[in-house]
């Protein structure tokens, strides 16, 4: 997400395929921006196939030009049914039933072929399929490796042959997981100084909520991988450590299926295969500066009252979300009760709920805010981990049928289970549960 208060997980969301960088990106916009000026989407109702973070990233895309996707096909049965983007998730069988010539069908996968393959078997023609996922080729594999050596190089001439640690996400979530970890790891290896990498500003934000030293941000997403590539291809050339537990780039891999696996949830996968620890290092919050002289106008301004303030966290990259109408409903219900409602929301294409107020306060200061506020009901998102360490009573939502590699996400994410909060209402939702703002209210009340 791309707000200052919003945060996400950076790992693979959907098992086996994986998001694009930033330069592909940037292809896809060029692209789509093209078929628009030709015309293309006008009067059609436009499709995407599978769920993943390049489907959320299409999403944003086509809503910057006043496109909103009719809905996202997925093969998987316990996706369906569910919302990605706030678009309801629905069998690829679904596309039978409309006729194609109106219809356009975006594919962005690592299994394109089969994707396409399956819509053309339905009937659908090939000229209604649009396929933006880009196939690397070796030459760009090597390319991105000399990249990598160059910016090793760069990190030694600056701080000399002292480890690095590359955290290569996008997302809030996994920076601040080891960041409860980090002060233990450090002790653990006898390590005084290292140079930590991340490539947003906003997980160097989370990075230095815990004291993090020497953070460098990669000015683009890709740099990350050519130095983990550099690293792949000449291992005993520098200290380069990737803070992950199954980086698809890297030969451990294949470990991203014991997630899940016997209850190895979220903070096992990194406590074990990621820093090594024993089972009785736990999670450590960071100490929050005291700053209510510096939130107390930004809730007058926003007329919210302090202690009586529900902070709504509608939006995930990872995790399945709830549509629009469903936190309109919840927000106008919320106001009903005699609370004020402000939505975390820190962009156009992630606005605040109707009717509720748009809030967009620093990262440093963002658990503090919810701690001032009183409130907090979010749907299961990086941001959920960063103020999960605040008094404020929390409601935090995951689909039921919302699965990640071996088990659901509640088993997986839940905040009780990582260590991180005990006094957060964790509500499994399915979509068809009526009584879901009902038991929201009920918990917030409570």
């Amino acid at each position: 997400m791309t707000g200052l208060l919003s945060c996400e997980y950076g790992t693979k969301t959907e098992t086996g395929d994986r998001s694009m960088f930033d330069y592909q990106l940037a292809e896809v916009e060029k692209k789509i921006a093209r078929l628009f000026r030709q015309g293309i989407f006008r009067d059609r109702r436009v499709w995407l196939f599978g769920v993943s973070e390049n489907t959320r990233q299409i999403i944003r895309i086509l809503r910057t030009y006043q496109i909103e996707p009719v809905g996202v096909l997925d093969n998987d049965t316990t996706k369906q049914g569910s919302c990605c983007s706030r678009i309801r998730v629905t069998a690829v069988d679904e596309a039978e039933k409309r006729d194609s010539r109106q219809n356009l069908y975006i594919v962005c996968s690592f299994y394109w072929r089969e994707m396409v393959a399956q819509l053309e078997n339905m009937g659908i023609q090939k000229e209604y399929i649009l396929m933006l996922y880009h196939v690397e080729s070796f030459r760009e594999h090597f390319s991105h490796a000399i990249s990598g050596k160059r910016i090793y190089d760069r990190l030694v001439h600056r701080y000399g042959k002292i480890p690095i640690f590359v955290c290569p996400y996008t997302g809030t979530g996994d920076i601040y997981l080891i960041g409860t970890f980090w002060r233990q790891y450090l002790e653990k290896n006898r390590i005084d100084d290292y140079v930590f990498l991340v490539i947003t500003g906003a997980c160097a934000k989370v990075a230095k909520l815990f004291k993090i030293r020497n953070v460098e941000v990669l000015s683009q997403k890709v740099e990350c991988a050519c130095l983990i590539q550099y690293y792949m291809l000449c291992p005993k050339k520098g200290k380069v450590t990737v803070l992950n537990d199954s980086w698809y780039q890297i030969h451990t891999n294949p470990l991203e299926w014991f997630r899940g696996y016997k209850g190895l949830g979220f903070t096992e996968m990194f406590r074990r295969f990621v820093f090594g620890l024993p089972d009785t290092a736990k999670p450590e919050h960071p100490i929050f500066p005291y700053v209510d002289s510096l939130l107390e106008p930004v809730f007058q301004e926003k007329h919210l009252r302090p202690g009586n303030t529900v902070v709504l966290s509608p939006y995930s990259n990872t995790l399945a979300d709830l549509p629009d109408r469903f936190w309109v409903g919840l927000a106008r219900r919320l106001m009903r009760e005699g609370f004020t409602v402000c939505t975390n929301s820190g962009s156009r294409e992630e606005p605040a709920v109707d009717g509720t107020a748009s809030v967009s306060v620093s990262l440093e200061t963002a658990p503090q805010f919810v701690e001032m506020a009183g409130y907090f009901v979010g749907v299961r998102s990086g941001f959920c981990d960063i103020v999960s360490g605040t008094k404020a009573r929390k409601v935090i939502l995951y689909d039921a049928r919302n699965r990640f590699f071996n088990c659901t996400a509640y088993e997986y994410f839940n905040l009780k289970d990582m260590g991180l909060c005990n006094d957060a209402a964790e509500i499994q939702f399915d979509g068809g549960d009526g009584r879901l703002q009902e038991k929201i209210v009920e918990q917030l009340k409570g």
